[in-house]
């Protein structure tokens, strides 16, 4: 059955467009594994830097997208075509990193991508000529997050303090790092975009607490961009093994 136009009164249209989410209130967050830790370590990058400053640098990310991959059914009576989607694609995303001025940002993700790529050389002794190798995925694959709230969390109004969106990324490495132009003529900030790939991601509602306990290197920054926040301590309401994953893997 058709649906008939409905008339609305302008009061009723501009209330709705009021509760419009912004695209500029955002958190990332970027936990590493040990292995990936150590590497950075070695490249002269404290654990703190990692847990409370590198999420801070992003000044621009994207909330994911996902399409389906499908193949084209024919009928064999009917004639009739349709297309079944058999697998899910999860895009890449992409985040625009300032670079600071010790430039610990584009060391850590060269220590990151040697954790992929190990490169041996004349100076580990190994061989004259570099050789290239690939780690196991365990060993470089990491945790990482994007966490939406609304422009109004500040506000006391308990519905946007308690809409928090979040994406978790399950076993998240990055793809490619871009090259950094510099030139005489410009005065202005170094960035570095930087494309991650990853298994897929679970999207949850969730709140600070929840985030502060899943995500602890970075409670101290997180506070600092969004606040100080009421310390209960919900847990994830995991209602399958892919939340569940999201919160241990």
């Amino acid at each position: 059955m058709s649906r008939l136009p409905k008339k609305y009164a302008i009061d009723d249209i501009r209330s709705r467009f009021q509760t419009v989410a912004i695209d500029n209130k955002y958190q990332a967050f970027i936990e590493p594994n040990d292995v990936v830790y150590r590497a950075a370590a070695d490249a002269g990058i404290s654990r703190r830097f990692v847990d409370e400053d590198l999420g801070l640098f992003v000044i621009d990310a994207v909330l994911p997208g996902s399409s389906f991959a499908d193949i084209e059914v024919v009928g064999d009576r009917q004639g009739i075509t349709e297309r079944i989607p058999y697998s899910r694609i999860y895009d890449d995303v992409t985040f625009t990193f300032l670079v600071d001025r010790q430039y610990n940002v584009m060391k850590f993700f060269e220590s990151w991508l040697k954790t992929i790529n190990p490169l041996f050389g004349e100076s580990s002794g190994k061989a004259d000529n570099n050789i290239m190798a690939l780690n196991y995925p365990k060993d470089y694959k990491c945790k990482m997050s994007i966490v939406k709230y609304n422009k109004d969390y500040f506000t006391g109004n308990t519905k946007d303090k308690n809409s928090i969106l979040c994406y978790n990324f399950l076993k998240a490495w990055p793809l490619s790092i871009s090259s950094a132009p510099v030139n005489y003529e410009g005065g202005s900030a170094l960035k570095l975009n930087v494309t991650f790939r990853y298994n897929r991601f679970v999207m949850s509602d969730v709140t600070v607490a929840t985030i502060r306990k899943g995500w602890k290197g970075y409670s101290d920054s997180f506070d600092f961009w969004l606040g100080n926040y009421e310390n209960n301590t919900p847990t994830w309401t995991s209602s399958s093994k892919d939340d569940e994953e999201a919160t241990t893997t």
